[in-house]
């Protein structure tokens, strides 16, 4: 495991690494307000950044990234295949305007400024009533969060470290009891609670366009000075701004550019019969498959979750598009056999047929065989629902948007490119990306991210320098990260976490943040004591070892568990 950074000069200098130069931020620019962006303005704050150097944008009318739900999907078909990374920015869908709506008295208001146009509804500072704002409703991203959604993490694991879903002798809480597998609205309003210290942060419905470093102007070997300037659009007023900041945390997800992978004669295939060829961002309910001849196409947790809604609706047997075996214990929860059938990859569509040609089912012995003989032909497919995943994209971060001497963030979108411990730009450490990893539990990584990046530019915790940085990338695409050795295979596996690679992650980075020297506030006039990220114990890495077991489990017992020793596990 490589070395994880250390308040030490001299400890660094040993180890062959000089520490880069502190840094000169004075304000913060964080894209999104989902799990991510909200944990990262909080240890900024903590580390006595103020309210008035901190701004997130969201492009939302609410806080919650993914887990803010919306019925609404995307009016345009996905492109068939999708395995481009350089995608657009998102477009957003109005809702319609109610037939007969009164004339509104104020439509040719002339504001005074531009801040006063900008200003977000919501935020407490717009000086018009609300009837007198030149505004939209507020527009709507459709993202890949469904009606009927448990959490596949227990919320004892999953929560935040300084606030629970239930307090549990823990202390506050959000709710006096749930599911232990929590819904999506109950996450949903954990999220809001969470959100409540931080929310005048947020500027919503606004969505960044561009970010881009501008050219050093007073940059010197002893300050790292670095310039962003980041554009963006006020959805409700159609009103731009651009405003400068010296550090940026891009915290936008990704789960916006589905993949869709290029298949032999998919492209005729999804031009004859429009609309057959979907992806899971677009499902919302099984209803819309009942009767129908359905295949699902990938066996991850999602797709899991996916065909077994679908498969109580739909002409039997649902067939399941798998590259890699599925467990026992979730066949049998399936139905494999009776409402579920399990095949191989996808070799080809067969357009004249309306069907597709498969390979053998995987097996323990064989995870994806290339059986070119003994495929099999499925004809007359109503739906082919892809749950294969999703694409690394930045929109607002274009080639121009770094200097010519830095490689592109993303090539194919299987991974983001020069970074180390997968979340600091190694060219420019002023850019973040938290929460890329996958398979992993979300909200106390993103903490665990945001304790360091936020210790860092508060300069409580050097860095390595350039070349150091990019040492620890090589760490990590070696499999010598903080995360332990990684998933074979290139491409998207940089950021596919092994079995218990969360776990190992998130308590390297809590020891690391630990390691910065100092009062918050130092030399700097900040006053921030700073937030200790979360740390993993017996408890949390039994439940990280147990909990797909214990969701089999919940799901088969209708879904009623309060607590995992209900469904039969305890922690001895």
């Amino acid at each position: 495991m490589g070395s994880l950074g250390s308040g030490n000069f001299e400890e660094n200098a040993a180890a062959g690494t000089s520490p880069s130069p502190p840094f000169n931020i004075n304000r913060i620019a964080i894209i999104g307000a989902g799990p991510s962006g909200l944990a990262a303005a909080k240890h900024l704050l903590a580390e006595g950044f103020s309210s008035s150097q901190v701004d997130i944008y969201e492009q939302q009318s609410d806080v919650g990234g993914v887990w803010n739900y919306s019925a609404v999907t995307s009016p345009e078909p996905p492109r068939v295949p999708q395995t481009d990374a350089y995608a657009a920015l998102d477009v957003p869908v109005y809702p319609k305007e109610p037939e007969g709506e009164e004339k509104d008295e104020y439509a040719d208001y002339e504001f005074d400024s531009d801040e006063e146009a900008s200003t977000a509804p919501g935020s407490g500072a717009c000086s018009l009533p609300s009837v007198s704002r030149k505004e939209k409703k507020p527009p709507i991203f459709p993202n890949p969060m469904y009606e009927d959604l448990h959490t596949n993490i227990p919320h004892t694991l999953m929560r935040y470290s300084d606030l629970g879903f239930t307090t549990d002798g823990r202390g506050k809480g959000t709710h006096d009891d749930c599911e232990i597998f929590p819904s999506r609205e109950v996450v949903w309003e954990y999220i809001l609670q969470y959100a409540r210290d931080v929310r005048h942060l947020v500027r919503f419905s606004t969505q960044v366009t561009d970010v881009s470093l501008q050219a050093p102007v007073s940059s010197t070997p002893e300050v790292i000075s670095d310039k962003w300037t980041v554009r963006s659009t006020n959805l409700l007023t159609d009103v731009s701004r651009t405003e400068t900041y010296d550090a940026v945390a891009v915290a936008s997800g990704h789960y916006s550019t589905p993949y869709i992978p290029s298949i032999s004669e998919i492209s005729a295939f999804a031009t004859k019969y429009p609309g057959v060829i979907s992806h899971s961002k677009t499902y919302r309910t099984a209803s819309a498959f009942a009767g129908k001849r359905v295949v699902v196409v990938g066996s991850a947790s999602s797709g899991l979750d996916i065909a077994s809604q679908i498969s109580a609706v739909c002409a039997k047997p649902l067939i399941i598009s798998a590259r890699s075996p599925i467990a026992d214990d979730m066949s049998e929860h399936l139905g494999v056999g009776d409402k579920v059938r399990v095949v191989g990859q996808i070799e080809r569509f067969l357009v004249n047929e309306k069907g597709i040609e498969v390979r053998p089912a995987p097996t323990p012995s064989r995870a994806d065989p290339a059986d070119q003989e003994n495929t099999e032909q499925i004809f007359d497919v109503d739906a082919i629902l892809f749950c294969t995943g999703y694409l690394y994209a930045f929109p607002f971060i274009s080639a121009s948007s770094l200097p010519p001497s830095t490689p592109p963030l993303i090539t194919d979108g299987r991974r983001v490119h020069s970074l180390a411990r997968h979340f600091i730009h190694t060219y420019h450490p002023t850019l973040v990306f938290p929460g890329l990893p996958i398979k992993i539990i979300p909200f106390p990584l993103a903490e665990a991210q945001a304790a360091v990046f936020s210790r860092v530019w508060a300069n409580r915790l050097p860095l390595p320098s350039h070349e150091g940085l990019q040492r620890w990338e090589r760490e990590d695409e070696e499999g010598r990260g903080l995360e332990g050795s990684r998933v074979p295979g290139e491409g998207k596996s940089f950021h596919v976490f092994p079995k218990g690679g969360d776990a190992r992650y998130i308590n390297a980075l809590h020891d690391w943040a630990l390691k910065a020297h100092g009062e918050q506030g130092e030399g700097d006039g900040k006053k921030g004591k700073g937030k200790e990220p979360p740390f993993w114990g017996d408890e949390e890495l039994w439940q990280r070892s147990i909990y797909a077991q214990a969701k089999i489990q919940f799901e088969k017992t209708g879904r009623t568990a309060k607590t995992l020793r209900e469904l039969g596990f305890v922690h001895e």
